[in-house]
Protein backbone atom coordinates (compact mmCIF):
# COMPACT_ATOMS: atom_id res chain seq x y z
CA UNK A 1 0.00 0.00 0.00
CA UNK A 2 2.81 2.23 1.26
CA UNK A 3 4.37 2.18 -2.21
CA UNK A 4 1.45 2.47 -4.80
CA UNK A 5 0.43 5.49 -2.84
CA UNK A 6 4.30 7.24 -3.24
CA UNK A 7 4.30 6.47 -7.23
CA UNK A 8 0.56 8.15 -7.98
CA UNK A 9 2.83 11.10 -8.80
CA UNK A 10 5.99 9.68 -10.46
CA UNK A 11 3.11 7.76 -13.36
CA UNK A 12 1.18 10.67 -13.61
CA UNK A 13 3.54 13.68 -14.41
CA UNK A 14 6.53 11.78 -15.62
CA UNK A 15 5.73 14.22 -19.18
CA UNK A 16 5.15 17.78 -17.00
CA UNK A 17 7.83 20.44 -16.74
CA UNK A 18 9.77 20.36 -13.01
CA UNK A 19 8.71 23.73 -11.88
CA UNK A 20 10.34 25.14 -9.30
CA UNK A 21 12.78 23.88 -6.74
CA UNK A 22 15.33 25.88 -7.82
CA UNK A 23 17.36 25.46 -4.71
CA UNK A 24 16.77 21.79 -4.21
CA UNK A 25 17.96 21.50 -7.89
CA UNK A 26 21.11 23.13 -7.31
CA UNK A 27 22.49 21.21 -4.02
CA UNK A 28 21.97 18.05 -5.61
CA UNK A 29 23.58 19.09 -9.10
CA UNK A 30 26.16 19.73 -6.50
CA UNK A 31 26.05 16.82 -4.78
CA UNK A 32 25.87 14.69 -8.04
CA UNK A 33 29.45 16.79 -9.03
CA UNK A 34 31.24 16.14 -5.80
CA UNK A 35 29.95 12.41 -5.43
CA UNK A 36 28.43 13.60 -1.96
CA UNK A 37 25.85 11.03 -0.45
CA UNK A 38 22.20 13.08 -0.20
CA UNK A 39 18.80 12.03 1.30
CA UNK A 40 15.68 13.71 -0.22
CA UNK A 41 12.72 13.94 2.77
CA UNK A 42 9.11 14.99 1.86
CA UNK A 43 5.64 13.52 1.95
CA UNK A 44 3.71 11.43 -1.03
CA UNK A 45 3.76 14.14 -3.87
CA UNK A 46 5.97 16.95 -2.78
CA UNK A 47 8.54 16.08 -5.89
CA UNK A 48 11.27 13.34 -4.69
CA UNK A 49 11.29 11.15 -7.34
CA UNK A 50 10.84 14.29 -9.88
CA UNK A 51 14.29 15.25 -8.21
CA UNK A 52 15.61 12.42 -8.66
CA UNK A 53 15.04 11.77 -12.06
CA UNK A 54 17.34 15.40 -12.53
CA UNK A 55 19.97 13.77 -10.58
CA UNK A 56 20.16 11.27 -13.34
CA UNK A 57 20.55 13.99 -15.95
CA UNK A 58 23.03 15.44 -13.95
CA UNK A 59 25.06 12.44 -13.77
CA UNK A 60 25.08 12.40 -17.88
CA UNK A 61 22.32 8.81 -17.53
CA UNK A 62 24.86 6.83 -16.06
CA UNK A 63 23.06 6.40 -12.83
CA UNK A 64 20.83 3.44 -11.50
CA UNK A 65 17.26 4.22 -10.87
CA UNK A 66 15.53 1.41 -8.08
CA UNK A 67 12.24 1.52 -6.73
CA UNK A 68 12.51 0.38 -3.34
CA UNK A 69 10.99 -2.73 -2.42
CA UNK A 70 10.61 -4.41 0.61
CA UNK A 71 11.06 -8.26 -0.60
CA UNK A 72 15.50 -8.48 -0.69
CA UNK A 73 15.92 -10.50 -3.62
CA UNK A 74 13.30 -8.55 -5.88
CA UNK A 75 15.36 -5.63 -4.76
CA UNK A 76 18.48 -7.22 -6.11
CA UNK A 77 17.21 -8.47 -8.98
CA UNK A 78 16.09 -5.10 -9.98
CA UNK A 79 19.43 -3.58 -9.40
CA UNK A 80 20.98 -6.04 -11.75
CA UNK A 81 18.35 -5.50 -14.49
CA UNK A 82 19.02 -1.45 -14.53
CA UNK A 83 22.34 -2.70 -14.76
CA UNK A 84 21.95 -4.65 -17.52
CA UNK A 85 19.55 -2.25 -19.12
CA UNK A 86 22.37 0.55 -18.55
CA UNK A 87 24.58 -0.93 -20.60
CA UNK A 88 27.08 -2.25 -17.51
CA UNK A 89 29.40 -4.18 -19.99
CA UNK A 90 30.40 -6.66 -17.27
CA UNK A 91 27.36 -7.96 -16.56
CA UNK A 92 25.86 -7.44 -20.11
CA UNK A 93 28.51 -10.07 -21.12
CA UNK A 94 26.98 -12.34 -18.82
CA UNK A 95 23.48 -12.48 -20.13
CA UNK A 96 24.31 -12.40 -23.59
CA UNK A 97 21.57 -14.06 -25.94
CA UNK A 98 19.61 -14.89 -22.86
CA UNK A 99 16.35 -13.11 -21.06
CA UNK A 100 17.43 -10.48 -18.50
CA UNK A 101 14.24 -10.74 -16.52
CA UNK A 102 14.24 -14.65 -16.46
CA UNK A 103 18.11 -14.89 -15.65
CA UNK A 104 18.11 -11.75 -13.06
CA UNK A 105 15.08 -13.92 -11.39
CA UNK A 106 16.62 -16.72 -11.65
CA UNK A 107 19.99 -16.24 -9.37
CA UNK A 108 20.30 -16.59 -5.68
CA UNK A 109 20.52 -13.84 -4.10
CA UNK A 110 24.26 -14.63 -2.67
CA UNK A 111 25.26 -14.63 -6.41
CA UNK A 112 23.47 -11.32 -7.08
CA UNK A 113 24.99 -9.35 -4.31
CA UNK A 114 28.64 -10.41 -5.02
CA UNK A 115 27.90 -9.60 -8.90
CA UNK A 116 26.11 -6.29 -8.12
CA UNK A 117 29.31 -5.39 -5.71
CA UNK A 118 31.86 -6.12 -8.40
CA UNK A 119 29.99 -4.14 -11.31
CA UNK A 120 29.98 -0.44 -9.29
CA UNK A 121 33.61 -1.79 -7.74
CA UNK A 122 34.20 -1.92 -11.17
CA UNK A 123 32.47 1.25 -12.86
CA UNK A 124 31.45 3.23 -9.82
CA UNK A 125 27.71 5.17 -10.61
CA UNK A 126 25.04 7.00 -9.49
CA UNK A 127 22.59 4.55 -7.17
CA UNK A 128 19.23 5.97 -6.43
CA UNK A 129 17.11 4.14 -4.11
CA UNK A 130 12.93 5.74 -4.21
CA UNK A 131 10.67 5.40 -1.70
CA UNK A 132 12.43 3.50 1.06
CA UNK A 133 10.14 2.65 3.81
CA UNK A 134 11.22 -0.06 6.65
CA UNK A 135 14.58 -1.66 5.38
CA UNK A 136 15.69 -4.01 7.39
CA UNK A 137 19.01 -5.29 8.31
CA UNK A 138 20.54 -7.64 5.32
CA UNK A 139 18.84 -4.42 2.91
CA UNK A 140 21.31 -2.08 4.90
CA UNK A 141 24.47 -4.59 5.09
CA UNK A 142 23.98 -4.75 1.31
CA UNK A 143 23.64 -0.92 0.31
CA UNK A 144 26.48 -0.47 3.36
CA UNK A 145 28.73 -1.65 1.06
CA UNK A 146 27.74 0.34 -2.18
CA UNK A 147 27.49 3.49 -0.45
CA UNK A 148 31.38 3.14 1.16
CA UNK A 149 32.46 2.14 -2.33
CA UNK A 150 35.14 4.73 -3.64
CA UNK A 151 33.49 6.75 -6.97
CA UNK A 152 29.70 5.71 -6.35
CA UNK A 153 27.19 8.43 -5.11
CA UNK A 154 24.22 7.16 -3.43
CA UNK A 155 21.02 9.45 -3.27
CA UNK A 156 18.27 8.33 -1.39
CA UNK A 157 14.58 9.34 -0.84
CA UNK A 158 11.81 8.65 1.88
CA UNK A 159 8.29 10.01 3.45
CA UNK A 160 10.78 10.90 6.80
CA UNK A 161 13.75 9.91 9.04
CA UNK A 162 11.36 7.04 10.63
CA UNK A 163 10.88 5.44 7.15
CA UNK A 164 14.29 4.93 6.44
CA UNK A 165 14.21 1.96 8.54
CA UNK A 166 18.13 0.57 8.62
CA UNK A 167 19.18 2.67 6.52
CA UNK A 168 19.27 5.50 8.72
CA UNK A 169 22.55 4.25 9.77
CA UNK A 170 23.86 5.66 6.39
CA UNK A 171 21.65 8.59 5.82
CA UNK A 172 22.04 10.45 9.36
CA UNK A 173 24.06 13.47 8.74
CA UNK A 174 21.19 16.43 8.72
CA UNK A 175 24.18 18.33 6.52
CA UNK A 176 23.36 15.36 3.99
CA UNK A 177 19.88 15.89 3.98
CA UNK A 178 17.15 17.93 1.66
CA UNK A 179 14.08 18.60 2.73
CA UNK A 180 11.63 19.06 0.13
CA UNK A 181 9.21 21.78 0.12
CA UNK A 182 5.89 22.42 -1.18
CA UNK A 183 5.53 25.03 -4.60
CA UNK A 184 4.95 28.54 -3.68
CA UNK A 185 1.91 30.20 -5.08
CA UNK A 186 3.21 31.13 -8.39
CA UNK A 187 4.97 27.58 -8.82
CA UNK A 188 1.91 25.89 -7.68
CA UNK A 189 0.09 28.10 -10.41
CA UNK A 190 2.58 27.04 -13.36
CA UNK A 191 1.94 23.11 -12.54
CA UNK A 192 -1.78 23.44 -12.97
CA UNK A 193 -1.44 25.19 -15.84
CA UNK A 194 1.26 23.10 -17.93
CA UNK A 195 -1.41 19.69 -16.15
CA UNK A 196 -4.59 21.21 -17.97
CA UNK A 197 -2.92 20.83 -20.67
CA UNK A 198 -1.11 18.15 -20.48
CA UNK A 199 -4.41 16.35 -19.85
CA UNK A 200 -6.79 18.48 -22.08
CA UNK A 201 -8.86 20.28 -19.83
CA UNK A 202 -9.67 23.39 -21.47
CA UNK A 203 -13.05 21.99 -22.60
CA UNK A 204 -14.00 22.56 -18.95
CA UNK A 205 -14.91 25.29 -16.70
CA UNK A 206 -11.81 25.64 -14.17
CA UNK A 207 -12.39 28.67 -12.65
CA UNK A 208 -13.51 26.78 -9.55
CA UNK A 209 -11.11 23.76 -9.79
CA UNK A 210 -8.44 25.74 -9.91
CA UNK A 211 -9.28 27.66 -6.85
CA UNK A 212 -10.10 24.73 -5.13
CA UNK A 213 -7.23 22.06 -6.42
CA UNK A 214 -4.74 25.19 -5.37
CA UNK A 215 -6.16 25.47 -1.95
CA UNK A 216 -6.44 21.84 -1.14
CA UNK A 217 -3.20 20.89 -2.96
CA UNK A 218 -1.18 23.63 -0.23
CA UNK A 219 2.10 23.27 -2.99
CA UNK A 220 1.96 19.50 -3.08
CA UNK A 221 2.90 18.82 -6.93
CA UNK A 222 1.83 15.12 -6.56
CA UNK A 223 -1.66 16.20 -5.27
CA UNK A 224 -2.03 19.24 -8.41
CA UNK A 225 -0.90 16.49 -10.45
CA UNK A 226 -3.30 14.39 -9.77
CA UNK A 227 -6.49 16.08 -9.67
CA UNK A 228 -6.08 17.28 -12.98
CA UNK A 229 -5.56 14.13 -13.92
CA UNK A 230 -8.70 12.77 -12.40
CA UNK A 231 -10.50 15.32 -13.65
CA UNK A 232 -9.85 14.21 -17.23
CA UNK A 233 -11.50 11.07 -16.02
CA UNK A 234 -15.51 11.27 -17.66
CA UNK A 235 -17.21 9.77 -13.91
CA UNK A 236 -15.67 13.32 -12.39
CA UNK A 237 -17.36 15.32 -15.10
CA UNK A 238 -20.77 16.85 -15.45
CA UNK A 239 -21.36 18.47 -18.39
CA UNK A 240 -18.62 21.28 -18.27
CA UNK A 241 -18.30 20.72 -14.18
CA UNK A 242 -15.89 19.02 -12.53
CA UNK A 243 -17.46 17.14 -9.55
CA UNK A 244 -14.70 18.40 -7.25
CA UNK A 245 -16.04 16.46 -3.98
CA UNK A 246 -15.30 12.71 -4.91
CA UNK A 247 -12.63 13.69 -6.98
CA UNK A 248 -10.86 15.19 -4.09
CA UNK A 249 -11.86 12.46 -1.65
CA UNK A 250 -9.83 10.07 -4.37
CA UNK A 251 -6.92 11.97 -4.59
CA UNK A 252 -6.97 12.21 -0.61
CA UNK A 253 -6.94 8.32 -0.47
CA UNK A 254 -4.15 8.36 -2.55
CA UNK A 255 -1.96 10.18 -0.85
CA UNK A 256 -2.37 9.15 2.78
CA UNK A 257 0.44 8.33 4.62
Amino acid sequence: MQRARGQVAATADRDLPLIGFHRERQRIAEAVRKHEPLLLLGPPGAGKTRLLRFALECASGTGVYLRFVSVFHNLLSSFARELIAGGHLPVRAMVVGLDPLRWCTRQTSVHLKGLIWRAVESAPRLVILDGVYDASAPVYRFFQRVYYTPGVTMFAAARDPVSLGALHKLFWDPRQTVCVPPLDDHGAASLFDSATERFGLHRLELGDFRTRTLECARGNPGQIVEMCRLAADPAYVSGRHILFAPLRIDVMARFLP
